[in-house]
């Protein structure tokens, strides 16, 4: 049986043609035509070429004096903390955990942060680390210098009073920050 006139908009008097479009116009001769990505192709420059990123990392934070590494004692009040960077980075957030043996093990971390051979505050006087880098405080972002890779990021650490034997206060730190990726 043959249907005769429009079937949902479609006659066969047209010959290809749609009513009221406009033909494209054709690329000139040589133009490049852009086609656009995949959506399984997002974040790369060509398949299996990814772009460059920006990603926030941890960047541990190693004791260079005390046994274990970190650990302070009544023979040792100060240590250094390093990082040693491998990208480009900037540290944004300390997170300090320290735990404490013995009666006389009430004194604070003061500590003074260097990029390189810049020092990272206002005052050359060590702050208070633990008031800053406890995991439950709210609001103590930094914003560091950025660093190229080989640059050290220190922090020197003093105890704001001493230890007696056999009490011992052990620290842990690192930095939270961006690297290029």
């Amino acid at each position: 049986m043959e249907v005769i006139g429009d079937v949902l908009g479609y006659s066969d008097e047209m010959d290809g043609d749609m009513l009221g479009a406009e033909a494209a116009p054709a690329p000139p001769r040589g133009a490049m035509i852009r086609l656009k990505k995949p959506g399984w192709r997002s974040g790369q420059l060509a398949p299996g070429v990814m772009a460059p990123g920006e990603g926030m990392v941890p960047l541990p934070m190693i004791g260079l004096q005390g046994s274990p590494a970190g650990q302070f004692s009544s023979t040792l009040s100060q240590i250094t903390f390093e990082g040693r960077l491998q990208k480009p980075y900037r540290a944004e957030r300390l997170l300090v955990s320290s735990v404490r043996t013995g009666a006389t093990s009430v004194g604070r971390l003061l500590g003074q942060i260097f990029v390189g051979t810049d020092l990272q505050q206002a005052e050359i006087t060590g702050f208070d680390l633990e008031l800053i880098g406890p995991a439950t405080a709210f609001g103590t972002r930094l914003t560091l210098k950025q660093a190229p890779p080989g640059v050290s990021i220190r922090i020197i650490v003093n105890l704001s009073s001493n230890l007696t034997a056999p009490d011992t206060i052990f620290a842990s730190m690192l930095f939270m920050g961006r690297v290029v990726h």
